[in-house]
């Protein structure tokens, strides 16, 4: 900052010294055809005429705006309000030079000032630009805050859609929150029950249109853009700007390039895919609960941002899993916040073939609620389940667990967020240098071609 000052205060003492006209000795100009007077009026005869453009030496200021000029051989006097000033190039008392190298000489100088003056010009208009962008950073915030609340109650029916979807995709679930019958009568409702989801499928259609379009394309392009645009006006990157003025100029064309248009654009294409996706695979908006830290690492782009660890970007397997070792969703926000220690992930999770621990066998269903329930992953696996629909009994609320053996899906394509809310404050929070794209990764093409080939 002490730098800055610095420079302006120059800045300053430059623009007086080029903006001054009226130091005497200096060189004028005509700006049209000029008597020039034996004396300080048009009392005076006249000794002469210059021609409009033509350069003289201007000696002193007399009275009445008259002013005595030196041209050619001799010395006059001329109305000084035809005349264009500017500093003299050239010791005063030097003998005028030939009107042709005279010319020839005001051009450069004429072209430099001009270089000078619209440089500090456009430096100037950029200092107050800068300003002006952290100005409307702060009102940038709290419109944030009010577009939080706002989404908050905009979105309150989709998520009603969501749940809905949940309910009807198989509406029987809720009378299998606990595993009651014999391993061969869960076997048989099993069967039965695929079945009856076939007709289920065909009639969620619009509804899972309605959700796809809105949690993909408004809802997931809108928060991504607001941390693209974080990224314009307040780069998170010491490379990018970050509280360094000159980069910050120099490096903005490049930061709306890179954010805006670039990656803006890759997470509306990426979107529009998950949309269609969706539409034909199920999918439901979920609640993941972790630290703020956690969640950042999670979501983040390992190349963007201070993000730059080879653990950024994936999904961890945490303690406890009481229905399987796995990624733990919740259909409820208040079951999220439970395991939350400061965010909680919202996400658009496609389960697959999910396995209703009420109906699988008893041994599996026996070891949930226990810390690692290996035979509940291990059986899930085994036959083709990639998720587990868990009732928690003691809790009395649903989980989701996304049976992750080997860390297979930490990559996954299954798993994608939408935007992380801070508990703390309770907006979304910010991701420097915006999320993943979830699509356009090697690693998510593998699994993908995994998913398919292995099931």
């Amino acid at each position: 900052m002490k730098r800055f000052i610095y420079i302006f205060i120059t800045l300053l003492w430059m623009i007086s010294y080029a903006t001054a006209q009226e130091t005497f000795p200096c060189r004028g100009t005509a700006t049209t055809v000029l008597n020039v007077r034996s004396g300080p009026g048009t009392s005076y005869a006249r000794v002469g005429q210059l021609s409009r453009g033509q350069e003289v030496n201007v000696i002193k200021k007399s009275s009445n705006n008259w002013v005595q000029i030196e041209f050619g051989s001799q010395r006059g006097y001329a109305y000084s309000k035809y005349l264009k000033f500017s500093p003299l190039p050239q010791k005063a008392n030097s003998p005028p030079a030939k009107s042709s190298s005279g010319s020839s000489s005001w051009s450069f100088w004429k072209v430099f000032w001009s270089i000078i003056i619209w440089g500090i010009g456009i430096y100037l208009g950029l200092v107050v630009l800068y300003w002006v962008f952290k100005a409307l950073l702060i009102v940038y915030f709290i419109v944030s805050a009010v577009f939080t609340f706002t989404f908050r109650i905009i979105s309150l029916p989709f998520f009603w859609l969501n749940a809905l979807q949940r309910y009807m995709a198989k509406p029987w679930f809720i009378f299998f929150k606990k595993n009651r019958f014999s391993n061969d009568t869960n076997e048989n409702l099993r069967f039965i029950f695929d079945f009856l989801q076939i007709p289920f499928y065909l009639l969620l259609f619009p509804l899972r249109i309605a959700n796809a379009v809105f949690f993909n394309l408004l809802v997931h392009c809108s928060f991504e853009m607001f941390n693209y645009v974080m990224e314009v006006f307040s780069p998170s990157e010491d490379e990018e700007g970050y509280d360094d003025f000159i980069q910050w100029i120099v490096l903005l064309p490049y930061r709306i390039i890179k954010y805006v248009i670039w990656h803006g654009s890759l997470t509306i294409i990426e979107s529009v895919i998950w949309t269609v996706v969706e539409i034909f695979l199920p999918t439901l908006t979920l609640f993941h609960g972790t630290s703020n830290n956690a969640a950042d690492a999670i979501v983040a782009s390992p190349n963007r941002g201070s993000y730059r660890g080879r653990d950024v970007g994936i999904w961890r397997v945490g303690g406890g899993n009481y229905a399987g070792n796995g990624i733990y969703f919740a259909p409820a926000r208040s079951t999220a916040k439970h395991y939350s220690a400061g965010a909680i992930i919202v996400c658009r999770v496609t389960l697959g073939n999910t396995l209703d621990l009420g109906i699988a066998p008893y041994h599996v269903y026996y070891q949930c609620g226990k810390p690692n329930a290996l035979e509940a992953t291990r059986w899930g696996l085994d036959n083709d389940y990639v998720t587990g629909e868990w009732w928690r009994p003691d809790e009395g609320w649903w989980e989701y667990c996304m049976y992750d053996w080997q860390n297979r899906y930490n990559y996954s394509w299954r798993i994608r967020p939408l935007y992380v809310i801070d508990l703390y404050n309770g907006h979304i929070q910010r991701i420097p240098g915006g999320m993943c794209h979830w699509l356009f990764r090697k690693l998510v093409i593998k699994d993908i071609l995994t998913s398919i080939f292995d099931d």
